[in-house]
């Protein structure tokens, strides 16, 4: 199933599986993603032509051209039917666009790759949660609630920041591993 979205600017094409069970939540999902990850994109002036679901043992995303196509495994490798957790299809992303960065998966690609952790975690610290405007608003009427980051949100970020701190542990005293394409 393919899909064009012109609310997803730049990303101009999403493919899932429709041989798969339940393909409707997985173009879900890559909107999502997409949405999600779509001011870092901006920031960095990246588009993706496609963005694919892909079902594969040993890889959870590639990226070919930099960003031309970028597929993500959003479901298990030894249960297709069961989604991976939604953390780990964003890191994957985030993962995939490092690619932009820095090809081979040594120290740069792993600054780079924290740098967009860093976006990351401040977009959602920010209270950006995908929906509606990405652009500068305008405060209407008093102070009420100024500043305020629903608790829901902080939460979320500091467990994505702790989780991928401690991924990185893991990874870079060995040179890292594989983890995508």
């Amino acid at each position: 199933m393919s899909s064009n979205s012109s609310s997803l600017d730049l990303v101009s094409s999403f493919t899932c599986l429709t041989s798969k069970h339940n393909h409707e939540e997985a173009m879900r999902l890559l909107k999502k993603v997409a949405t999600m990850v779509r001011p870092i994109m901006k920031a960095h002036g990246w588009k993706i032509t496609t963005l694919a679901e892909f079902y594969t043992k040993g890889l959870l995303g590639m990226n070919t051209n930099r960003g031309w196509k970028i597929q993500l495994c959003l479901r298990y490798h030894n249960d297709e039917n069961t989604f991976l957790p939604w953390e780990d299809i964003l890191g994957t992303m985030l993962h995939e666009l490092a690619h932009n960065i820095r090809g081979p998966h040594d120290q740069q690609f792993y600054k780079a790759l924290d740098g967009l952790n860093d976006e990351y975690d401040k977009i959602v610290a920010s209270g950006y949660t995908g929906e509606g405007f990405d652009t500068a608003g305008h405060r209407l009427g008093g102070a009420i609630g100024a500043g305020l980051v629903t608790s829901g949100t902080r939460a979320a970020a500091v467990v994505a920041a702790e989780r991928r701190r401690q991924m990185n542990e893991m990874m870079l005293p060995a040179g890292g591993r594989k983890l995508g394409g």
